[in-house]
């Protein structure tokens, strides 16, 4: 079965977003195994750069169990690449035909620090829009559900 990750700084504060996330991995799962890992971030601070330097190695230290040459990073951001819904389908199909884990990195209030940035192997925007963080994974999921569909010739995509 393919493998798709969606890492991100938690925990979630909002119950319609886990239900909404859950809701979509069911969803994907006739597909792929959709992972979300959130691994808890703990604090808070009112300097931006320090918490994305944190959340960066927080992220960084998730992704170290992935090795390298199995993983494709796809990282969010709102100047990343716009893809229209077919090609975002054709990178996951892709890069899923060539067995590897392709793993979304969303940031946590403040975005992503340029250093994660510059790492990933995709900068991806999903809109031109500033969107809360969390309603990003929750729109990062459907339009997995909808490229998949898309993919496996289902009708969710009209």
């Amino acid at each position: 079965m393919k493998r798709l990750t969606i890492l991100a700084p938690g925990p979630l504060k909002h119950k319609f977003i886990a239900e909404g996330l859950s809701y979509y991995q069911t969803l994907i799962k006739r597909f792929a195994t959709l992972n979300i890992k959130l691994p808890k971030f703990k604090n808070s601070y009112a300097d931006p750069e320090k918490r994305k330097r944190e959340e960066e190695a927080l992220i960084w230290k998730a992704l170290e169990e992935f090795p390298a040459h199995k993983r494709f990073v796809v990282v969010l951001d709102e100047r990343g690449k716009n893809l229209k819904t077919e090609e975002f389908a054709k990178l996951i199909e892709d890069k899923l035909s060539l067995d590897k884990e392709l793993i979304f990195v969303v940031g946590g209030p403040e975005g992503l620090s340029e250093g994660l940035k510059n790492k990933g192997d995709f900068i991806l925007s999903l809109s031109t829009f500033t969107l809360n963080h969390e309603l990003t994974l929750l729109v990062l999921a459907e339009a997995l559900y909808r490229a998949l569909s898309l993919i496996k010739g289902h009708p969710y995509h009209r």
